[in-house]
């Protein structure tokens, strides 16, 4: 208790900048968690990764650096953040394109992380993305990174800086990546399936193609869905395992 007390003002910085980041990722951000479990989470996080990072931030007479000080944690945390929640978006545009293409998009659902709609198999992505982040432990490398990240960017020494804004277009680019990669089975099989009907369609033109096609691409999405889930699950463990690397990266990138 007397470190904890002796370390308040570092503590003081770590619980910004942890509680900058849950309000960003997917499974804390949205406005299905109250904000007092994320307030609860970050101060238990800061009361154990204080004492862990080994520095002492002594709080400046001046009011003004203080406020740019905790400014700019408050920055940090939102990128670290943005980051981890630019991974399940990646997912969500996943579900959302092969929703649309089995025809599915009709179907939405409202998303109780976002209050936005989805499609049903955007939603099922989402979750499944969750859960397997959870089944990794990729939450503990996820606080790890935290942990790392005041050592290598320590209090008042962050900044927005030309190689940050690259590794943030660099992971973007990585999202869509990602993302095709997941919706990559069922776009090729559907693509195949509405090519075949059109060969249907002009050969025997008295087939109604549309009231047959609906029934066949809902199933084969279904079927190529079931048979994909590993295919998704490996992509999705290497990504948050590559996650610790791209959260250090940007990191580097922004210290002074």
């Amino acid at each position: 208790m007397n470190v904890l007390f002796n370390n308040s003002e570092t503590m003081l910085f770590v619980f910004v900048r942890v509680l900058s980041i849950l309000m960003m990722v997917p499974f804390f951000g949205g406005p299905s968690a109250p904000a007092m479990v994320k307030v609860g989470i970050s101060l238990t996080l800061a009361f154990v990764i204080t004492p862990m990072i080994g520095i002492l931030v002594p709080i400046p007479d001046n009011a003004a650096a203080l406020a740019i000080g905790v400014f700019r944690e408050v920055l940090l945390g939102l990128a670290i953040g943005f980051l981890v929640k630019l991974v399940f978006t990646a997912v969500e545009i996943a579900g959302q394109v092969t929703g649309m293409q089995m025809g599915l998009g009709i179907a939405n659902v409202i998303d109780p992380q976002t209050s936005s709609q989805m499609s049903v198999l955007s939603q099922f992505y989402n979750l499944s993305g969750i859960l397997l982040f959870f089944s990794l432990n990729a939450h503990l490398i996820f606080i790890f990174a935290i942990k790392e990240s005041f050592a290598i960017v320590p209090p008042y020494s962050f900044s927005i800086t030309g190689g940050m804004t690259q590794d943030f277009l660099f992971v973007t680019g990585e999202m869509f990546k990602i993302a095709v990669k997941i919706a990559a089975p069922i776009m090729v099989s559907i693509l195949l399936v509405n090519v075949a009907m059109g060969v249907m369609a002009r050969t025997v033109p008295q087939l109604n193609i549309f009231v047959v096609g609906f029934p066949i691409t809902i199933t084969l999405g279904i079927v190529v869905l079931l048979f994909s889930l590993p295919f998704v699950f490996s992509v999705l463990s290497a990504v948050y395992m590559d996650l610790l690397g791209s959260i250090i990266n940007m990191m580097r990138a922004s210290a002074l």
